[in-house]
């Protein structure tokens, strides 16, 4: 279901007017949406959900904590939830990081709400997902995928004061187009705010034409090379490097980022001179989270600027120990570019690898953030400028550090339309030196 501020707000006031403990914390979560799927160039499912849950944390004066969740919004349904909540707390263990309730809390602003993706029905996708399947059928190639859309709110308050409200609508869309000799595949993927995001057909169009291209790949020996990475293959690399990004782990020396233990390396130049990575959760076009689901604040970051590190990530306990800012982990991630397109770049590379994108990505070394996965959707080799043909897909054994210490030149950022857990906008990027450690035969 999807809930108005001041309906969000009456639920956590109801449950917080039931606690006896004067450190109650109440979260409420809200979904409604819809997807539809198909395969085989055919419609296969199709359906709605609408889910609530509310969460109640109770403290006690000792600072032993328990979580009770239920959807019973009823007065007598908060009631039980808040009474199990504090019943847990009273036995539970100590908290040894234990923060006091936040109390009032100011948000960002953002405009990340479509009306017609909050009232989309089944009525409504499938125009989208028949534009879809006729596109790809057009030109001989079976299409699967999924659309799916949702109006999603996320709350938070306490008997300190604190009252957070966020409330934010999804459209996404991916589909696959596979040859009808099965040795040719490409997926095309969109994400954003507004219904307007998913043309169907423009969808399919892309998938279908790099499908087409990548038929009957020839083997490529495994080594070093020149890569040009379209923006989702740059997303997928890019969570590895977040994910790492951690003021706590670099303090205590266990990260790419201390500089012994005790210290950070912000500050230092760790990354070429034209990357700068920064989170805007405001941003107009592809916005993010403006707080977290706990009710911490997304606020504007600058982590890398002009290649020197300035900032890590810093949850509220680490915070209070080190003075360093609250920094959760980010709902948006922007990476600065260039001018150009993906076409421009490649026209730029005498040879080279097009990888489309990554995938069954697993972190191999956390210290040095030395990942693996394989290619996948359409890997090319460049020659003189051009796609010259495709190539079997291959394990990568290579790190994030890789994409920003040796990137030679970048496109236009754009939205990675495969990655929607967090709003990333990236460009495509040549990057020297990329090491590949194995071919795959699989498509």
């Amino acid at each position: 279901m999807s809930l108005r501020e001041n309906q969000a707000k009456t639920i956590i006031n109801q449950a917080l007017g039931q606690a006896s403990l004067g450190d109650v914390r109440v979260s409420v979560h809200a979904n409604k949406g819809g997807n539809a799927r198909w395969g085989a160039s055919m419609p296969t499912t199709s359906g709605d959900i609408e889910t609530l849950n509310v969460s109640v944390t109770a403290v006690t004066r000792d600072h032993r904590k328990a979580t009770a969740s239920g959807n019973d919004t009823s007065k007598e349904g908060l009631a039980k939830l808040v009474q199990q909540a504090e019943a847990m707390a009273a036995l539970s263990p100590v908290d040894p990081e234990h923060m006091p309730a936040r109390g009032k809390t100011t948000y960002l602003s953002s405009s990340a709400f479509d009306r017609k993706v909050s009232t989309m029905k089944a009525s409504g996708r499938s125009p989208i997902v028949k534009a879809v399947i006729e596109a790809g059928k057009g030109q001989g190639l079976d299409m699967s995928g999924i659309l799916s859309h949702r109006d999603q709110t996320i709350a938070a308050g306490d008997r300190a004061g604190l009252f957070g409200y966020s409330r934010a609508t999804r459209m996404f869309a991916s589909t696959t187009a596979r040859t009808s000799d099965g040795t040719g595949s490409a997926k095309a993927a969109r994400v954003g705010f507004a219904a307007d995001t998913v043309d169907g057909a423009a969808l399919a169009s892309e998938a279908a034409l790099w499908s087409l291209r990548s038929k009957e790949p020839t083997g490529l020996d495994p080594g070093d090379y020149t890569v040009v990475l379209a923006p989702q293959a740059v997303s997928d690399l890019l969570g590895f490097l977040i994910g790492e990004m951690s003021h706590r782990k670099a303090f205590e020396g266990r990260s790419f980022f201390s500089a012994g233990t005790g210290d950070t390396k912000i500050g230092q130049a760790l990354f070429g001179s034209t990357i700068t990575l920064s989170s805007d959760p405001t941003d107009a076009k592809d916005p993010g989270a403006v707080m977290t689901a706990g009710g911490d604040p997304q606020p504007k970051v600058t982590w890398i600027e002009a290649g020197v590190l300035r900032a890590l990530r810093s949850g509220r306990y680490w915070s209070s120990k080190t003075g360093v800012a609250v920094r959760p982990m980010p709902s948006s991630l922007h990476l600065a570019g260039g001018t150009g397109s993906l076409d421009d770049l490649i026209a730029n590379v005498d040879k080279g690898v097009l990888v489309s994108r990554f995938w069954y990505n697993r972190m191999l070394q956390p210290r040095s953030i030395l990942a693996t996965g394989l290619t996948r959707d359409g890997t090319f080799w460049i020659e003189g400028g051009k796609i010259v043909r495709p190539v079997k897909n291959m394990r990568y054994n290579d790190s994030p550090l890789t994409l920003l210490t040796k990137a030679s030149a970048m496109g236009a950022a754009v939205r990675a339309g495969g990655t929607f857990d967090r709003t990333d906008v990236v460009p495509p990027m040549i990057v020297d030196g990329f090491h590949f450690d194995s071919t795959s035969d699989a498509v």
